[in-house]
């Protein structure tokens, strides 16, 4: 019979015990964090994060709702139905004027007006006779929620164009049916993110091009502009900072791996919503946007636009918008 040293068996306490330490958390130990979002490409990093065991790692296990707007979003986060929403930030914007308890965390993507650097767009069918936004007037513009991003896009390009918002008639349509409204004629023209907008590109009834690209007129190429992001309520989120610091953590790894392999950002996607590998390989992919902890400066673009569109009051500010995980 073998007998072990006192120190022996002490030692091996101590590296069980180091080991149970580095290793994850149990299933049953982890905290679940319900996660209320929409069909759209931002939200493939969180399902990478939680296949590659990076949400596990820090303790967390989602649980994904999937919900038909932002506005709904932000109705899920306030009422508490869920913890944590993603969403376009305009509605997010819209509820905290309203004094509503929301605040944003992290930052999902970002548009500059940098080439290629877009995700939004205003979109025609290639045989339309509208070359730019002026030409709208008296047009049918498709948009996917009022108080949205859509509204401040076709607004604000509108704006420029020197053609006034009630100048066009507006229908409300879920992403998913802008390309058919498109295709049978509903709607001149569609405002439309990705993956929706590379599916119409190739559609051969459709060929959508853009007659306007970006949340905004006029981006400048070095102001990084707040796309999409992460909310809560925030009463939660002050209370669970320490989880929301590990959801940006478990998000950072998914899109630095990402950013290393662009290609398995868009096997994902293919995956995830059913695209044709074509699709996918028409969505523009950009990751180089570095931290993606929410900042004041990143949102403050759109409050300002939302101004000057006169859809948000001229006292609002991006530092009440935004909450700091430090």
């Amino acid at each position: 019979m073998r007998f072990l040293s006192r120190f022996s068996i002490c030692g091996a306490v101590v590296a069980a015990a180091l080991s149970c330490l580095s290793a994850p958390a149990a299933a049953d130990e982890l905290k679940v964090v319900r996660i209320g979002g929409l069909r759209a490409d931002s939200m493939i990093r969180l399902y990478h994060a939680q296949r590659a065991g990076y949400l596990a790692k820090e303790g967390l296990k989602p649980e994904f709702t999937m919900l038909g707007s932002g506005p709904a979003v932000a109705s899920a986060v306030v009422s508490g139905s869920v913890d944590v929403g993603y969403s376009a930030i305009v509605p997010g914007i819209f509820a905290r004027a309203n004094n509503q308890p929301y605040k944003m965390f992290m930052t999902m993507a970002t548009e500059t007006g940098e080439a290629g650097h877009q995700g939004t767009w205003i979109a025609v069918k290639g045989a339309s006779a509208v070359k730019e936004p002026k030409d709208l007037a008296g047009k049918t513009v498709a948009i996917n929620a009022s108080g949205a991003l859509c509204e401040l896009l076709v607004r604000d390009h509108l704006a420029k164009a020197g053609v006034r918002f009630d100048a066009v008639k507006v229908v409300v349509l879920p992403f998913p049916q802008m390309q058919a409204a498109l295709e049978t004629g509903n709607a001149d023209a569609a405002c439309l993110t990705e993956p929706f907008f590379a599916a119409a590109k190739i559609a051969p009834n459709v060929k959508a091009r853009a007659v306007a690209a970006g949340m905004i007129a006029d981006m400048d190429a070095k102001t990084r502009i707040a796309q999409d992001g992460m909310f809560v309520r925030e009463d939660w989120g002050k209370a669970n900072k320490e989880v929301l610091r590990k959801l940006v953590k478990a998000v950072t790894q998914a899109t630095d791996d990402f950013k290393k392999d662009p290609a398995a950002y868009r096997n994902q996607m293919v995956a995830e919503f059913k695209l044709k590998p074509e699709v996918a390989n028409q969505i523009a992919i950009y990751f180089d946007f570095g931290d993606i902890a929410a900042q004041p400066r990143d949102v403050q673009p759109l409050i300002t636009a939302m101004q000057r569109n006169g859809m948000l009051k001229a006292d609002a500010k991006a530092e009440d918008f935004v909450m700091s995980l430090d």
